[in-house]
Formats: C-alpha cells, structure tokens, sequence
C-alpha cells in the first residue's frame, strides 16, 4: 500500500514540477538561475487545487471567477494560451482639468454605461470608440489613466493593447468568462502599434470578426495624418475624434494651486499661469520643482521650459556654438 502512495506522491511532485516549470519559463529570464529556482519551490508550496478546462485538469495556486478591478496587459504562452498580466499602476493623484476636452470625454464615457437600454433597443451592439489626438505633453494619457481610475473605480477593467492579435484573442476569452464586465481597450499611440503589427487585427477588434460587446475602445496618436482614412473617418470603428490641446489658463490655474499649495488664492498663482501659456502638464510640474525643490526663480524656471519648447535638440554642430566636447 506503502508503495502505491509513493507512486502517488510521485506523480503529484512529478506535475507540480512540470507545472512549475512552464510558468517559471514563461516569467523569469533564462539566465537567472538562481531566481527560477526561488520562484519554482515557492510555485510548488503553493499550489493548492486543480484549474479544469474540459476533461483535463491542472495544478494551480488558486481560482477565481473574475479578474479583480484593475488594468491588464494580455499576453500568450504556448504552455498556457492567452492570460492577463495585470499592470501596477497608481491611479490616486490623477487630476481632471477643468474647462479642457479631457473632462469632457470623461463625462461622455461615464454618460455611456448608462445607454445599455437604448442600444439594444436599436439593435447595435453597445460598444463606443473614441481617438485623442494632439501634441505630446497635452494631456492624452493622463485622461486615459482618468479613464482607467473611472472604469476600475466602477468595478471594471482595462485592457492596454500591445499586440493587437493577443489582445482580441484575450478579449474573446474574457467576454466568454465575464460577458457583463465594464471594459475599456486602449490603444497607446496606435499608430506605432499599427506600424509595428499591421492593421487587420485592430479593424477586427473595432468592428469586425472579433469585436465584442459591452467596451470602449480608446485611441491616442501624437500624427492622426499618419492613420489611414479607414480609422478616422469611419464611425463604429472610430465614432469621434477629439483634440487634447494643451491645458487653458483655468486648467493650468487649477493645476497648480492643486499642487502647490501656497499658491492658491494668491496673486503669485496669477502670475505663474500668466508665464506658463502653452505650457503641457509635464511643464507645469517641472515648474514647481524647480522653483521649490531647486531654489530658481519662477522667471528662469518659465525661461527655461520655454526654450525646451520652441527648440528642438540636436547632436549635430553648427557654426553657432558648440555641443559636447571640443576636438583638439
């Protein structure tokens, strides 16, 4: 009997090993050794039931029925297939801009998930897409991070797409896991993605063979004129198109007394939004830093932000000064 509970326990081992090894060799690079042993012993502890997919079961640390609130990048194994890394990400200090298209988006959305009832009623399936545009610094991914806190705050989800075949596989997945879920799709910079992974999988995620319900899909782009007409000038894949400009006087008012508290209701806050016209976000946060972690003034800090601005840095010499070291 003794002997059979050996072959038992054997087989047990034998399977949380295999089973650790597959997950191990998809997380930690080959080379360090001493971290895949680590990650393994622990794996194996903790292994405490059986994952079921058809009649065959597998070793696992644990399972749930849906992804917890949060943000998720899907990937895929060989071993596994499609999963879901989750992103850490921290959404506390996020900002809505008064009087900007940012908080307008924001309210579209929000206004979205509570049109289930007159979609279906027409028939279409309950899903919008929405592309931000403008230049870098303007604000487009701090209103999908809004975007995101706003959806995960709800008890929903985001998706970051990064290859757009694995994500619509991964969203197929989760639709068939959790056909109510909330979701937001987003596509950073899409036209890099599109450059690097081609157009086919991303037209079918929008509107094709492998679209799904109950989403929103979220597009930025620093070049709109890059993106085939297809993207934007085709509702249902794209619905609306909407310019992130830089902050206004109000945002950029609201900004910083919001983060540099001795400023606010002072004159000293008239005058630093006075200076930073046409500053980004970013900008705005290198202005205080630099006034009151660095000690400089608020019109050499605004000076200084400002040729950052206008002049595009370059490694190439010109005749009118001189960049890195002098040849001798």
């Amino acid at each position: 009997m003794s002997d059979n509970n050996d072959s038992f326990e054997d087989f047990g081992t034998a399977m949380l090993e295999e089973a650790a090894n597959k997950i191990i060799e998809q997380a930690v690079p080959e080379e360090d050794v001493p971290s895949r042993l680590t990650s393994k012993k622990k794996l194996k502890e903790n292994v405490k039931m059986w994952a079921k997919s058809g009649r065959d079961y597998a070793p696992t640390e644990t399972a749930i029925s849906s992804l917890p609130p949060g943000q998720y990048v899907p990937s895929y194994s060989s071993n596994i297939g499609v999963y879901f890394s989750e992103r850490d990400i921290n959404l506390d200090n996020l900002l809505v801009l008064p009087d900007s298209n940012s908080e307008r988006v924001l309210s579209h959305i929000d206004d979205f998930w509570k049109k289930e009832e007159i979609f279906r009623e027409y028939g279409f399936l309950w899903k919008r897409g929405i592309m931000l545009y403008g230049p870098p610094g303007s604000g487009k991914t701090s209103t999908v991070q809004q975007l995101s806190k706003m959806i995960v705050d709800k008890g929903g989800i985001t998706v970051y797409c990064v290859q757009p075949e694995i994500t619509a596989k991964g969203l197929k997945v989760l639709r068939r896991i959790e056909p109510t879920r909330p979701l937001v799709v987003i596509f950073e910079d899409i036209d890099a993605i599109i450059k690097e992974y081609g157009e086919a999988e991303v037209l079918a995620m929008l509107d094709g063979e492998l679209q799904v319900d109950n989403v929103v899909f979220v597009a930025t782009t620093n070049y709109p004129e890059r993106l085939d007409k297809r993207l934007v000038n085709r509702p249902s894949r794209f619905d609306e198109i909407i310019k992130i400009g830089m902050p206004t006087k109000e945002a950029r008012a609201f900004y910083l007394e919001h983060k540099n508290n001795r400023l606010k209701g002072t004159d000293e806050l008239k005058y630093w939004v006075e200076l930073t016209e046409g500053f980004s976000v970013a900008h705005l946060k290198e202005m205080i830093v630099s006034v009151e972690c660095f000690n400089k003034t608020v019109e050499e800090s605004a000076e200084r932000l400002k040729k950052m601005i206008d002049n595009q840095p370059s490694s190439i010499e010109d005749n009118r000064r001189s960049i890195g070291f002098t040849a001798k």
